[in-house]
């Protein structure tokens, strides 16, 4: 039996996984929080040397847990979020934190890229939205208010490049990672010296990492050191990889032309990929194949609302749990299956981060009144996140990209009631997938593929892509779901005019 290893680096923890060749956990380790204290307001950093030493135990972990000799790991792959930062200086050395990407320190250099009328060519040549939580703003920021560290800047990379570095000594990327974080020009798929002008860091050309045009590429080898440092064999290939939201595509099979992918965890995306550049969308990114594009609509929460009222309103649901001994998920979606949606009065508008509708909304609730039960407001937020799905899947049908069936990956996808209701929002049939670790997997398949242990995605989605039995939508709630829906966008559109005046404040 041959073996892979993903692994998935988030920006509240990370995960290594080992796989077989049939998709099967053979072990899996994930790390502690990363994240720490902020140095000041709008900063969200990471430590690059905790990292490292995080992932590296975790790799060490997995081989000594699961029996498996590292000879028989045949390929690794590495996958994490977009945007943020990672740089370094001469020969690899930390000069700053990593920079996560929400992060939001540099907001006003979007604004000063209007104001210099580069906003709308920067996006024309990236086709996508510029927000400040990517490279191209955060590096002007560090130009504009951090010179000496600017001035050190040897190496830009993203977070997952970094991991390969250390596994590797390589400095390299993969084009969908740098195109989906607006660090190409998407219709040449190659740096510009236009668009780094652009963003004002032109002298930092010389800092880009190799670009690997394809996942599958093999960027680098297990170095001595790393093999000392995590148990894995001297020269097996390390692949270049992708962005989690792609890895979380391929991870659940949904590469064929008329699948949607969806991931309602920390963010809200909702991708598939077409042979054209759709304009308004979040971004069109590079796809797994040439000429073809990854066209996702998103914004910055989704199952983070979950977490958040977890963490502050949770309380009743965990002490039911607790007397009953259950899972406090569980209770929770019992708690959402008692309320008749025909007869629920509350909405939850789920903009708990950025980006977002808005640049200055944030999440609420509305209609609260004095009979207002501690379940309902439990179902308006799993209803007002399926409405946020739903707002930018409308996107993606309305540009003509078919819709046959969804994907739903992320923390929420493994309640059976948040795929009912996500089914009857979006009125389309919900597909699971028989993994814990869509993320991983899709990094070990590349691996997989760019090591020779798969013939290419078709053979590795056959042998490796386990799916569960469809959920299908209650066509008698469609009306329903539809006008709720528009009472909600009309909430958020009143809205509007308050978050205008609050970016003033």
């Amino acid at each position: 039996m041959r073996y892979l290893i993903g692994i998935d680096a988030g920006n509240t923890s990370s995960k290594v996984v080992l796989f077989d060749e049939l998709g099967e956990i053979i072990s899996s380790s994930s790390t502690s929080s990363m994240r720490f204290e902020r140095r000041a307001d709008k900063l969200e950093e990471f430590d690059l040397s905790v990292l490292w030493n995080l992932i590296s135990d975790c790799i060490k972990r997995v081989i000594d847990n699961s029996g498996v000799d590292s000879k028989d790991i045949k390929g690794i792959g590495v996958t994490s979020f977009g945007n943020g930062l990672v740089f370094l200086g001469k020969d690899g050395e930390i000069i700053a934190p990593g920079v996560f990407s929400n992060d939001y320190r540099a907001n006003n250099i979007i604004e000063l890229y209007d104001k210099e009328g580069s906003l709308d060519k920067i996006n024309n040549i990236v086709k996508g939205d510029l927000f400040a939580g990517e490279p191209g703003p955060l590096l002007r920021w560090y130009k504009e208010y951090d010179i000496p560290t600017y001035e050190k800047i040897e190496s830009i990379l993203m977070f997952k490049d970094y991991i390969m570095y250390k596994l590797t000594g390589e400095f390299a990327t993969d084009l969908n990672c740098f195109g989906g974080s607006f660090m190409v020009d998407l219709e040449t798929g190659e740096y510009s010296k236009e668009l780094m002008q652009l963003y004002g860091i032109e002298d930092l050309w010389h800092a880009l990492p190799k670009l690997a045009k394809k996942p599958t590429d093999v960027i680098g080898y297990i170095t001595p050191k790393s093999s000392e440092e995590t148990g894995l064999n001297e020269g097996t290939p390390v692949v270049a990889g992708m962005m989690d939201i792609l890895s979380c595509l391929v991870g659940s099979g949904g590469t064929d032309d008329d699948v949607y992918t969806l991931i309602a965890g920390s963010w809200c995306i909702n991708e598939t990929h077409s042979n054209r550049i759709i304009e308004g969308a979040s971004s069109n990114m590079p796809y797994i194949n040439e000429g073809e594009y990854l066209n996702c609509s998103y914004t910055g929460s989704s199952g983070s609302n979950y977490e958040w009222f977890n963490k502050i309103l949770g309380d009743r649901a965990k002490n039911i749990a607790s007397e009953q001994g259950r899972s406090h998920y569980k209770v929770l979606d019992e708690m959402i299956e008692k309320i008749n949606p025909a007869k629920a009065k509350v909405f939850y508008s789920p903009f708990i981060a950025q980006p977002s509708i808005h640049q200055n909304a944030k999440a609420n609730f509305i209609n609260i009144g004095l009979n207002t039960t501690y379940e309902e407001l439990v179902y308006s937020l799993a209803e007002g996140t399926g409405f946020i799905h739903k707002q930018h899947v409308d996107f993606l049908r309305d540009a003509n990209l078919p819709l046959k069936e969804i994907r739903l990956t992320g923390g929420t996808s493994k309640s059976k009631t948040w795929n009912k209701l996500f089914a009857n929002i979006l009125q389309s049939p919900i597909v699971g997938v028989d993994c814990e670790e869509t993320g991983a997997l899709g990094a070990a398949i590349v691996a997989g593929i760019g090591s020779g242990v798969y013939k290419g995605y078709n053979d590795a989605k056959n042998k490796a892509v386990k799916l569960l039995d469809p959920i299908y939508p209650d066509e008698k709630r469609k009306k329903l779901y539809e006008r709720r829906f528009k009472e909600w966008q009309s909430i958020n559109k009143a809205m509007e005019s308050y978050w205008d005046v609050r970016g003033k404040f």
